[in-house]
């Protein structure tokens, strides 16, 4: 498909049909592009939808592209509802349709979740209820969308949430419209039953609004991986990264995730359980992530949805090459623009129940833990202060090695959890700390938090700054720059108190992403800064 210059070569200020002007272009996707315009003879704004190839197409191929278009008018037709795009008209003309439709002014989901920015559970929760309500006009009428995802969704002011792009869409039991090794509807998006070749039914919306969904507050959607057909195996094979931004959100979103199609709630079930959120419950934990619900939250955990992220900018887990990048924030150290996973994202630090309160941190373990270390001259020289291991009451550490390289002590209990390039180590008790990594680290760590801090009111409830540092801890001397965004917010579990912490070489940037509850975050960021101690990184 050529697209170089598509004003050029379409048009601008073509006249359909004697009566659609098109204006300007809007957007363009893998079927087409999308033209603002105006109705002359009812002097209204309208969308219009024109059919893209590639030049060199098969003309069997471009008529089943011809054929979907057709059936994404005809199955949006069907549908009355606000949050449903209106069709208005279909005009063929050079032998291929045009679709003139509502004109929704506002962007998509997509761009609003661009770079791994998530938003608050609140939000999220208000879009999906509107999604829930178009897919159960729908789903009444046989009518199985088969791709949802945040590029269909459009947002209108007032957060209008909009379903669109009905061209895959069809009624449930018809033939399937595509050509042999045609893959339907977007990887990261498909449900597991779909992954495997099987029929798509209601119960494939309810997947792919869960994912995006889970996108909306995570960051990035759970399984996107570098290439397609990883994106697919991980569906089918791996576990659902449980959700830690999602706060109210978390429970309704396991069930829509459930990989057993039979298992999935249906959508009104999902529809009165987004009621409830949003009318009935209380917004004000929705910025900021939650823990899972089986897990009171205690000590360190990262990853709120949205800001840091390592030294500088570093690909999004969800484009990345291996695991869906949900979640949200991601710990990025100095430099950040930030993996995206966060994607979703982008990443970003949030963390459902992290404890935190007290800036200061000792290298030693928790109180007197350092006087009860074994070590036999405390008075004769350093050499044994320096030899004495911080003990943390009840945790065994060990070191872990990671498969990319970098290495630190970790307490032996906690368990090992990855999510696009993030790595999570969570305390079987709620707590955890999230390490993040960019092979493009920026200049300054200090900068790079500061830049992200502007965006963190909007990401957690309640955010309080306690300060930007540069951080001249010895063990963090070999780095180029290393700096502290510390700071508290309102988390599901009260008062959250969190501690972003990175620093870059030349080749790599981490960022140590600590979320703990107001009480026991002097302990946790004494643990922080033993872990940042032993902390080694790739080809250290």
């Amino acid at each position: 498909m050529t697209t170089e210059d598509p004003e050029a070569h379409s048009g601008a200020g073509r006249l359909l049909a004697g009566r659609y002007r098109m204006t300007h272009l809007l957007g363009e996707g893998g079927m087409g592009r999308v033209w603002q315009g105006s109705d002359e003879l009812l002097d209204r704004p309208v969308a219009i939808k024109e059919l893209t190839v590639a030049e060199h197409l098969p003309r069997h191929e471009v008529e089943i592209l011809r054929t979907r278009m057709l059936r994404e008018a005809r199955s949006a037709a069907q549908l009355s509802h606000p949050s449903i795009i209106t069709v208005f008209d279909v005009v063929e003309e050079d032998s291929r349709p045009w679709i003139v439709m509502e004109l929704v002014r506002g962007p998509s989901l997509s761009e609003i979740l661009k770079g791994g920015t998530a938003l608050p559970p609140a939000r999220a929760a208000k879009i999906g209820l509107q999604m829930t309500a178009a897919l159960a006009v729908a789903h009444e009428r046989g009518i199985v969308h088969r791709d949802i995802k945040p590029g269909n969704v459009l947002i209108a002011p007032g957060d209008r949430a909009v379903l669109t792009d009905f061209g895959i869409a069809r009624l449930e039991g018809s033939t399937s419209l595509t050509s042999t090794g045609l893959l339907l509807g977007s990887p990261s998006y498909l449900a597991p039953e779909q992954a495997r070749g099987e029929m798509a039914n209601a119960a494939t919306d309810i997947w792919a609004l869960g994912v995006t969904l889970y996108q909306a507050v995570e960051g990035a959607p759970p399984f996107h991986r570098n290439s397609p057909m990883a994106t697919l195996t991980a569906i089918v094979t791996e576990d659902v990264p449980p959700p830690i931004a999602a706060g109210p959100l978390h429970s309704v979103l396991v069930a829509m995730l459930d990989k057993d199609p039979g298992a999935r709630p249906d959508v009104a079930t999902v529809r009165a359980e987004l009621e409830q959120i949003v009318h009935g419950a209380d917004p004000a934990p929705a910025a900021a992530p939650a823990e899972p619900a089986e897990q009171p939250g205690t000590a360190l955990r990262t990853g709120p949805p949205g800001p840091p992220r390592p030294p500088g900018p570093s690909g999004p887990a969800r484009t990345g090459p291996a695991r869906p990048a949900a979640r949200t924030l991601l710990l990025v150290v100095g430099a950040v623009l930030a993996l995206a996973l966060a994607i979703a994202g982008g990443v970003w630090l949030a963390s459902p129940g992290g404890q935190g309160a007290d800036p200061a941190g000792a290298q030693g373990g928790p109180g007197s833990a350092a006087s009860e270390t074994p070590s036999p001259k405390p008075e004769d020289t350093e050499e044994p202060e320096e030899e004495k291991e911080p003990e943390f009451e009840g945790l065994t550490l060990t070191r872990h090695e990671d498969e990319t390289g970098f290495s630190l002590e970790v307490p032996e209990e906690w368990k090992v959890e990855r999510k696009g390039s993030s790595v999570f180590f969570r305390n079987p008790e709620g707590g955890y700390l999230q390490v993040d990594q960019t092979d493009t680290p920026g200049d300054d760590a200090k900068k790079d938090w500061e830049q992200q801090a502007g965006s963190a009111p909007g990401r957690f409830s309640g955010y309080d700054e306690v300060g930007i540092e540069n951080n001249d801890d010895p063990a963090l001397a070999d780095y180029k720059s290393a700096a502290d965004w510390e700071f508290t917010f309102k988390g599901d579990n009260g008062k959250m108190h969190a501690v972003n912490r990175g620093f870059h070489n030349d080749a790599k940037g981490y960022a140590l992403f600590l979320v703990a509850t107001e009480d026991d975050f002097p302990t946790n960021k004494k643990l922080l800064d033993h872990m940042t101690e032993t902390f080694t990184p790739a080809g250290g």
